[in-house]
């Protein structure tokens, strides 16, 4: 009994403690057929050294002998490595890596291995095969905006390192003005200062901030100069409203406040930081500015999401709301309710749109350009009644009674007021406003419309406007009759 349990305890030590481990692989050997430049980079990464050597460091001290290195291999595999190296490569591998990188650099970009392209761009985030890091950054968008077409993958990674390359070398801050956050930003900056800015500016922001909605918007595609002005006014009693009643702005309300995040440069590249930044202040613009203390870095900023955000969507969806229903466009849309006082503003200066809108229309003066020909004609038919030709032997001609007795003349402007018309357009405006006959104006050569004008012209400083309406007979505008009986005696 004794015997089996030391038995089975020693068969526990032994199954538990000692057990089967893989062989360690050697240390890779370089190949003679390797290229002597090869060859090299890869005793770099040998000897007793590389126990105190990062990985990174590794990669940079054998990237610079390999700076102007070329290659003419063929090489149709597909390379499969995460945070590749140089080490992480097999021999072929390799020549295959710098045969597809030498032919980039004279122009031929070919979608490759993801990995390739990984490692070409873990080189230029460590300075490798550039001038400055100006070029370094030539280089990087360059590489962004071609092979991104090809292979996708790559830009979220370089949407990232690209602000790091930027903010870690110390370069001009204006090249992160197009950034997502950068346009976000200036968006924001703008909403912030909405008293001080063109209501074309603060629409144009609006729309940045949550472009999609308004992109599909029927309404807005027929109605988008007058969705800008609401979307404007709107706005700007927002602003108002919580810059007096609460604690947050407008623009933290929808798009929260400026924090300060840790933050690590290159996160998830190979990259060695040769440079040792112990302390650096770099700001990009007034919410959004780096920090360097001790080694460590932080950002502050106001996060700029990654879609729209929905507070500030629903905010325009219901302006859209509300408008389809004023301006009765039908195909009415779902939205989320907002507070009262946020749907009775909208309500309110959407009205107040239409309100002025119709009020502008209604103040128009149209000129009715058609007539001018007939105007000319009937001056020319006056001017010519009007012209008398001199002749020596010059007798009046007999005037012919009338088989009618005319009408008794009217009076004139009584004596001692004062009145801007001749006793012709006196005599004209008795006519029109008691009724009688007007053919004592043809009788005496005169024209009803060119007395309409010239009444129209006299009494406009006290009208605002023109009493007659000027057509072959003259009529008068119903509204102004009272006030020109006071005027004009019967």
């Amino acid at each position: 009994m004794d015997t089996n349990r030391s038995k089975q305890a020693a068969q526990w030590y032994h199954s538990t403690l000692f057990q089967d481990e893989p062989i360690r692989p050697q240390p890779r050997k370089a190949d003679s057929s390797l290229p002597s430049m090869l060859r090299a980079a890869r005793a770099l990464a040998q000897g007793e050294s590389i126990t105190w050597q990062s990985r990174e460091s590794i990669f940079v001290k054998q990237a610079k002998l390999l700076a102007h290195y070329e290659d003419d291999f063929s090489y149709a595999g597909i390379v499969v490595r995460y945070y590749p190296t140089y080490q992480s490569l097999t021999d072929w591998e390799l020549r295959g890596y710098f045969t597809w990188r030498t032919q980039l650099r004279k122009g031929n970009i070919q979608k490759t291995s993801l990995s390739f392209a990984f490692l070409y761009i873990y080189e230029l985030l460590n300075q490798i095969g550039v001038s400055d890091s100006l070029d370094g950054y030539q280089r990087l968008t360059e590489f962004r905006q071609v092979y991104g077409q090809l292979d996708e993958k790559i830009l979220p990674y370089l949407k990232e390192w690209l602000t790091d390359y930027v903010v870690y070398y110390d370069l001009d801050p204006q090249l992160l003005r197009d950034t997502p956050q950068g346009r976000f930003d200036r968006s924001i900056q703008v909403l912030e200062q909405i008293h001080t800015q063109s209501p074309a500016a603060v629409a144009e922001a609006a729309k940045a901030l949550s472009p999609k909605w308004l992109e599909r918007s029927k309404f807005y595609a027929a109605h988008s100069s007058e969705y800008d002005q609401a979307l404007v006014r709107v706005l700007t009693r927002m602003w108002d409203h919580y810059a007096g009643r609460c604690k947050k702005t407008m623009t933290e309300q929808f798009f929260g406040s400026v924090s300060r995040y840790p933050l690590m440069l290159f996160d998830s590249a190979v990259f060695l930081d040769q440079q040792k930044v112990r302390t650096r202040d770099y700001p990009v613009d007034d919410s959004w500015f780096y920090q360097c203390r001790g080694g460590l870095w932080s950002v502050t900023k106001r996060a700029c999401p990654s879609c729209p955000s929905p507070k500030f969507t629903n905010l325009l969806k219901a302006l859209d709301a509300v408008m389809r229903q004023e301006y009765a466009f039908g195909h009415p849309i779902q939205f989320k309710p907002e507070p009262k006082w946020v749907m009775k503003l909208l309500q309110e200066e959407v009205c107040a749109l239409q309100a002025e809108a119709k009020a502008r229309e209604a103040a128009k003066i149209t000129f009715n350009f058609s007539r001018l020909a007939q105007i000319r004609r009937d001056a020319a038919v006056t001017q010519e009644k009007l012209t008398v030709e001199e002749e020596e032997d010059w007798v009046p001609p007999a005037v012919s009674q009338p088989a009618v007795p005319p009408e008794p003349e009217a009076a004139g402007p009584q004596a001692g007021s004062f009145s801007p018309l001749s006793p012709a357009e006196y005599r004209l405006l008795q006519s029109l406003l008691y009724d009688r006959d007007l053919s004592w104006a043809a009788a005496e050569g005169m024209m009803l419309s060119v007395l309409a004008d010239s009444i129209n012209e006299k009494l406009y400083d006290q009208f605002l406007d023109g009493v007659l309406v000027v057509e072959d007979v003259p009529q008068l505008v119903d509204e102004y009759i009272d006030d020109l009986k006071e005027m004009v005696a019967p």
